[in-house]
């Protein structure tokens, strides 16, 4: 089933939130090289420019997973006074190596490779090109891991966290008892996504009418694909009852299906962001939402290579990871787990993953507390969704009492908790 997945599908990936930490703290400087403690490179010693070049799977117009990526670009442009930049869009699987070798021709020093499938045409470029650094987002090979040369690194930032506290949110709000979610792809990613939403939304929903909720999924099989999104969307409300739709498709489309029934047919459907903060999509269906913040990973590594302290890592960043501080005194109010953009010249302290901005009117005040709680618990490492006892939708016990999953379980979930009413594969 996995072999089979197109991009993002993830495997062991791990980083420390420390080392993200003071990454950001560095980058405020923009020409200090820094990774992980090693000493930098001095200014005599570290060149003028530097060019990166990006590989994007989609048009930087979706809104979501490329569209993210971009913004992630632009970020380490506005931090890194000598940066420079180039990209290609759209870019088929096949392609990876030769788009590699356009953009080392065009001076690319580092090339970043945005989607799953570009995993193995990275590391026939990473090792046709020793001198060059490359980075694979959502795969599992590298020098790192051993199985790609020592010049080739792999990131991601996981989302299971947030899907959770936007299942909060749909449990708080969900009048019907019946939740939806359109989904990519049956592959690990996207079901633990699924699986936490799901966690969220009964764990709210319950203790609100002593009822459990349903959720019912609709498969696409595509990651960017506006038609089949609206479509499943509708299914979803017209044949199941939902009023709260969850998704994973790079675009805003079913946001704007929320949107459509809320103001033109008079049925109330919540929906969220995804990737980036979709709000003026669907501003009177909007919850909340699942964001990235690619810049400081991006930051992070390019600071690696100008400074002349690269080597292989692999990067999996969640909820903390990345922020500059993983806690504040409670009379700190720079950051919060809906946090905007800092304001100019200054640090950015949302970390890798966060909330897209909260609607506080239509979810109770006391489940945003409660999403308030969990993050920074979260953050922490004292909360996570995946905690025993926890039951498959067949009613096998997956996590005992008090157990987590843990890293394995996590990156090979193929199993839907119970509150799913419907099984999908590919």
């Amino acid at each position: 089933m996995q072999d089979k997945i197109t991009r993002r599908k993830f495997l062991g990936v791990s980083t420390t939130a420390a080392a993200g930490a003071a990454v950001i703290a560095a980058a405020a400087g923009a020409g200090a090289g820094y990774f992980a403690g090693q000493a930098s490179a001095s200014p005599s010693q570290q060149r003028k420019r530097l060019t990166a070049g990006f590989v994007y799977v989609g048009p930087v117009g979706d809104y979501g997973y490329t569209y993210a990526h971009d913004v992630g670009r632009k970020y380490a442009k506005d931090h890194l006074s000598w940066l420079d930049t180039i990209q290609a869009e759209s870019v088929l699987p096949a392609d990876t190596a030769s788009t590699c070798d356009n953009l080392i021709s065009k001076g690319a020093e580092v090339v970043f490779t945005t989607s799953f499938d570009f995993m193995d045409g990275t590391v026939q470029a990473a090792a046709k090109y020793p001198d060059k650094f490359f980075a694979h987002c959502s795969g599992y090979k590298s020098g790192a891991a051993g199985n790609a040369t020592q010049n080739m690194s792999a990131y991601f930032a996981d989302f299971y966290q947030l899907y959770y506290l936007c299942g909060l949110a749909a449990g708080a709000v969900t009048q019907t008892g019946n939740v939806g979610y359109v989904a990519a792809h049956v592959i690990p990613e996207v079901v633990r996504h699924i699986n936490g939403f799901v966690i969220g939304a009964n764990e709210a929903y319950k203790a609100r009418t002593g009822k459990n909720i349903k959720a019912y999924l609709q498969l696409i099989s595509d990651w960017y694909n506006p038609q089949k999104a609206s479509t499943a969307a509708h299914t979803l409300v017209d044949n199941n009852n939902c009023d709260v739709l969850a998704y994973t498709e790079d675009s805003p489309t079913v946001l704007q299906v929320a949107q459509d029934y809320t103001v033109n047919k008079g049925k109330r459907v919540w929906s969220f962001s995804h990737y980036s903060d979709m709000t003026q999509y669907g501003p009177n269906a909007h919850l909340t939402g699942q964001v990235v913040n690619w810049g400081p990973l991006y930051v992070d590594m390019l600071m690696q290579a100008y400074s002349g302290a690269w080597r292989s890592v692999d990067i999996f960043a969640r909820a903390g990871d990345y922020m500059p501080l993983r806690w504040q005194p409670s009379n700190a109010s720079s950051y919060s787990f809906d946090n905007q953009p800092p304001s100019a010249g200054g640090s950015d302290p949302r970390g890798a993953v966060y909330l897209a901005p909260v609607n506080t009117t239509a979810i109770p005040a006391e489940i945003v507390n409660l999403m308030k709680l969990r993050w920074e618990q979260m953050k922490e490492l004292l909360f996570e969704p995946f905690t025993g006892p926890l039951k498959d939708m067949d009613g096998n016990m997956v996590l005992q009492a008090g157990e987590r999953a843990n890293h394995d379980v996590l990156t090979n979930m193929m199993w839907f908790v119970e509150g799913v009413q419907n099984k999908i594969s590919e």
